[in-house]
């Protein structure tokens, strides 16, 4: 997809990612877990993924962003099948379209449908 982030959700997200160094140099730090940029420990396969799937049985809320992470049609095909999601949605955002202001409502709004 064609990754993106508004000015606002950028700002949103700096905002966490620092604290304030604690002298009269006004700077700050940023922060975060370096277990984060640690090598995964496990990958996952397509089987083991569609095995997990296989075996949800509550509903399931899909909600995509258009411009977001880009899976081919055979994925989106097989999570349709094992999950079948009670709903199954396509959003104008990216990536993280959950936390920018510009996309965020109408992500909360298929939430709030989907749960009440």
């Amino acid at each position: 997809g064609n990754q993106y982030l508004s000015k606002e959700a950028a700002h949103q997200m700096v905002e966490r990612a620092i604290r304030r160094v604690n002298d009269d140099s006004g700077g700050v730090q940023f922060r975060h877990d370096p277990r984060l940029q640690w090598p995964s420990m496990m990958y996952v396969t397509s089987e083991q993924s569609d095995a997990v799937f296989q075996d949800i049985q509550c509903p399931v809320a899909v909600l995509l962003a258009e411009d977001g992470w880009p899976f081919g049609a055979e994925r989106l095909e097989k999570t349709k099948k094992y999950l079948q999601p009670q709903t199954m949605v396509t959003l104008p955002g990216s990536h993280h379209f959950h936390t920018d202001p510009n996309t965020a409502d109408a992500v909360i709004e298929q939430v709030k449908k989907f749960l009440f």
